[in-house]
């Protein structure tokens, strides 16, 4: 099952690498290279799925036994912190990033290739969702609101609990909106308007990071780990298939 659906998302992609043609492409593809990409990003997420089903939530003994002082002292203070609001603002804002990378087919030079923006889009978010699922699956870090008394112990005894290192919202809203900002920047290098897309761009994840942490679902490390590696994918899969890097 789990191959079947990974089938429907890789093929259409696949498809999209030879599907450009515009002269002003700053981007080289080929099936060999885009196979190699999905397909790593493909067995990441198979793992991850696999771990996920063998590993268990908390017992309730357990989360009697958790000891705040396992807590660095700089991030005990998101123990205290359970907004349902800022929980679902972040929800939002997730989405408003995902979807963020459709504006770039406003631009017209853009939407002449975009089957090879699209590419690169969803090649961005398949590895950062490998990564982030991959390191929550083996980490297995208790969220902040385990240490809550106030917080219902159903929520604690969840599987989701075991998952705050690191922050998968943060790193898929730094993937989508970064990954627009290069795409974007690479075909417009000289434009003024760079400051405010990549300002943009940064602000959308930092401030899901934010809320994250007002929720009480990550700690300061979460959100900066998933801002660092989301990012990361975002930038460095447009740079590896740039046809001068």
């Amino acid at each position: 099952m789990i191959l079947k659906k990974a089938n429907l998302f890789i093929a259409p992609l696949l498809c999209c690498c030879i599907l450009s043609i515009s002269a002003q492409n700053p981007y080289q593809t080929s099936w060999k290279r885009e196979a190699s990409w999905l397909g790593g990003s493909g067995v990441g997420i198979g793992v991850s799925t696999f771990l996920h089903t063998r590993n268990q939530p908390f017992t309730s003994d357990q989360v009697t036994s958790l000891q705040l002082s396992k807590v660095p002292k700089f991030e005990r203070f998101v123990t205290r912190q359970y907004s349902l609001p800022a929980r679902k603002a972040s929800d939002v804002l997730l989405f408003t990033a995902i979807a963020s990378p459709v504006l770039l087919l406003l631009d017209q030079d853009i939407r002449k290739d975009a089957p090879t923006a699209v590419l690169l889009v969803g090649e961005t978010m398949a590895l950062n969702f490998a990564l982030t699922t991959l390191c929550k699956e083996i980490v297995r870090r208790p969220r902040p609101y385990c240490y809550n008394p106030d917080v219902p112990v159903s929520d604690k005894l969840e599987r989701d609990a075991r998952a705050s290192f690191f922050s998968g919202h943060t790193s898929m809203s730094a993937a989508a909106t970064f990954s627009a900002a290069r795409i974007w920047s690479d075909y417009h290098p000289d434009s003024n308007w760079k400051p405010v897309v990549w300002a943009t761009a940064a602000a959308i994840p930092i401030t899901v990071g934010i809320l994250r942490v007002k929720a009480g679902k990550h700690y300061l490390t979460d959100v900066l780990t998933g801002f660092a590696v989301g990012s990361a994918c975002g930038l460095l899969v447009p740079h590896f298939h740039r046809k001068n890097k």
